[in-house]
């Protein structure tokens, strides 16, 4: 017996009738420079014309706002396909949490290859890799040389710690405002301590420490840097009302010229920071000067140990195979390259830094290609809750709330309860 057909052959030609659905691939960013959204939303138009079904969007969230909300965000129904990392114990337990994929064997190795090993490294937890690089941004002392001139500083004498204690002392005596920071968000208060732990203990001192060799962050090295931190603070060093200031506001502060120094990453100074100043345009270049936190006598670290982020991008464990097509020529060397020449970034990728305008940029890139070492921020490489600990006491010991020895003992004691 035949069945008849109850409709033509034609009526299952279903992909003409209904297309498949729009991917799309959602990237979750904390980048407020509309330069760089400009270049970035450039690249992703390129690729959809080359893939009509996909679609790239680009969301934004500041950086506190984007640490509060992503543990959320990556356990939803509707995660972000890929996220800003800084690496460190964060990425880590992001990992082991389950929420990133691991990309080893779907990236080409022409293309892994094609980032500095530092950068490829710092996304990769035991051989596998989660991630990609995108730049660095070291932390440095910015300077307002017209301020430091009417102080009677001379930043480039500014060798040693005791060097810049001396300037934050002139300073203070001429009615100029050391420091801006922002001390609100309290991380970039822990700049303070943190470097001082880098520039005293140096990279093996610090690895033991992260061990808990020698009571770990609790060690003789470790409260000695926090004890020069205390010092430094007990001067008056920052603005008024720093405790309240936002990130924001210090680096607007520090660009209407209203402080002789601001401790920060080039790329949040000069890209970011004019954004934040009453003007919109900020100091000129030059009125702009940088030089490398301050060497402590005696200390087991080199001055061209860096400490600070290597930004980068973690893909979440069910990110769209486009994903990945897209981050390939997102983060090419390309793209890059014109990001550099811009001087919004330092990229991670080979062969940009030529590409670099910028003087700033330039060097500061020179610096990383001649460091040894980047040490990351320690609210990153602590992991969440034992990063959080670091930052609320460098707070408290600026705020004369906690002793040096207690800071660091509150520091340890959590980093023993959740170390990596």
């Amino acid at each position: 017996m035949k069945w008849p057909f109850l409709f033509s052959m034609a009526s299952l030609e279903l992909p003409s009738r209904f297309p498949p659905a729009e991917t799309v691939v959602k990237i979750l960013h904390v980048n407020p420079i509309p330069e760089m959204i400009e270049i970035w939303q450039e690249s992703a138009v390129e690729f959809e014309r080359a893939h009509p079904r996909v679609k790239i969007k680009f969301e934004y969230l500041d950086h506190e706002e984007f640490k509060a909300k992503l543990p959320t965000l990556l356990q939803s129904e509707d995660p972000p396909s890929v996220f800003h990392s800084w690496g460190g114990g964060v990425m880590l337990e992001q990992i082991r949490s389950g929420v990133c994929r691991d990309i080893t064997n779907v990236i080409a190795d022409d293309f892994k290859s094609s980032f500095y090993p530092a950068g490829i490294q710092a996304f990769m937890s035991q051989d596998k890799l989660y991630g990609l690089p995108d730049s660095v941004g070291p932390i440095v002392f910015w300077y307002n040389s017209e301020l430091c001139e009417n102080a009677g500083v001379d930043p480039s004498g500014i060798k040693r710690w005791d060097d810049l204690l001396d300037a934050v002392e002139k300073c203070n005596a001429a009615d100029v405002t050391p420091i801006a920071v922002g001390g609100y968000e309290k991380w970039p208060l822990h700049f303070f301590p943190a470097l001082l732990m880098v520039r005293i203990l140096g990279k093996n001192g610090m690895a033991s420490a992260y061990k808990g060799d020698n009571a770990g962050f609790a060690g003789p090295d470790v409260v000695k840097a926090w004890k020069m931190y205390k010092e430094l603070c007990d001067m008056s060093p920052f603005q008024e009302g720093f405790q309240a200031t936002t990130t924001s506001e210090a680096v607007g502060l520090f660009h209407d010229g209203k402080a002789a120094f601001h401790l920060q990453a080039g790329v949040w100074v000069l890209g970011m920071g004019r954004m934040y100043a009453a003007d919109k345009q900020g100091l000129p270049d030059a009125k702009l000067g940088w030089f490398p936190f301050p060497a402590v006598e005696g200390g087991k670290g080199k001055v061209n140990d860096i400490f600070g982020s290597v930004y980068g991008w973690l893909v979440s464990k069910d990110a769209p195979e486009a994903t990945l097509d897209f981050m390939e020529s997102w983060l090419a060397k390309e793209l890059q390259s014109k990001l550099a020449a811009e001087g919004l970034s330092i990229p991670m990728v080979k062969g940009t830094a030529d590409a670099i305008q910028n003087p700033f940029y330039k060097a500061l890139a020179l610096e990383v290609n001649n460091s040894g070492w980047i040490c990351v921020a320690m609210d990153q490489l602590l992991g969440r809750e034992a990063g959080r600990v670091f930052n609320d006491e460098a707070a408290s010991v600026c705020g004369g709330a906690k002793s040096p020895e207690q800071a660091t003992e509150a520091i340890e004691n959590s980093w023993s309860q959740n170390r990596i």
